[in-house]
């Protein structure tokens, strides 16, 4: 079980440095989304009736999920192809040979694209989902299927108002002590939203949590502070 002291003396942490970072005031991801949103519609207007993603991610995996949502919410097809999305990564990490052909980069481009086809048409998936997951192959982009399809997650839970907090520890979770950790975000996520809190069990943390919200991290694991003062002791004053 995780020691109590250790777990209560560790939420005052996290609502603490949660806490700081807005009154110095950094700009939250939301906010920052927000503007983001605001200046793409108004330097390009003829995005103006395009669905706009609620958020606006960086790197090589969002863009893909951007697309994807765009494209989904075009067709009112948010739902859909999410679980769909979820189906395929699903598959890729359960079945091992799946997941070697997605990944294979010696495979021939035309051969890949076939067996897709192939996939797709056998497992009754969307126009959407079919034609994006063609196309993310086309562009030797499989290998990064689970990192475009937890940034299209991210999406459409904001899109519902959802804000998803991923709370790691060295030991599960009780009931009680979950819903204290839920409590504690609900301050600093934005009004009216939902949060979605899922766990993860890391024994390499020792004690304490790491916490995820959005793009936003916070590590108060007593592993962090073993380093920090392992750190001190090699490198005196």
């Amino acid at each position: 079980m995780i020691s109590i002291g250790i777990f209560y003396f560790t939420l005052p942490l996290l609502e603490k440095a949660i806490g700081k970072k807005e009154r110095e005031g950094e700009m939250s991801l939301f906010d920052f989304s927000s503007r983001a949103h605001e200046l793409t519609i108004r330097n390009n207007p003829f995005l103006i009736n395009e669905p706009q993603p609620p958020l606006k991610l960086f790197g090589t995996a969002a863009r893909y999920a951007s697309a994807l949502y765009t494209a989904s919410a075009k067709k009112s097809a948010l739902a859909a192809v999410e679980t769909e999305i979820k189906q395929i990564v699903f598959l890729a990490n359960s079945d091992k040979k799946f997941k070697e052909f997605m990944e294979d980069p010696t495979m021939a481009r035309k051969k890949k694209l076939a067996g897709l086809d192939e996939f797709c048409k056998g497992g009754k998936f969307s126009e959407t989902t079919s034609n994006f997951i063609k196309v993310v192959g086309e562009n030797g982009r499989l290998s990064e299927l689970e990192k475009i399809a937890e940034c299209f997650e991210e999406l459409c839970m904001a899109s519902r108002g959802e804000v998803k907090c991923v709370v790691t520890t060295a030991e599960p979770l009780d009931a009680a002590m979950l819903a204290d950790v839920t409590d504690a975000l609900k301050g600093h996520v934005p009004a009216n939203s939902k949060v979605i809190v899922s766990t993860k069990v890391d024994p390499r943390i020792v004690g304490g949590m790491t916490v995820g919200i959005g793009e936003k991290y916070l590590d108060l694991s007593l592993l962090s502070k073993i380093k920090k003062v392992e750190h001190l002791i090699a490198n005196p004053v």
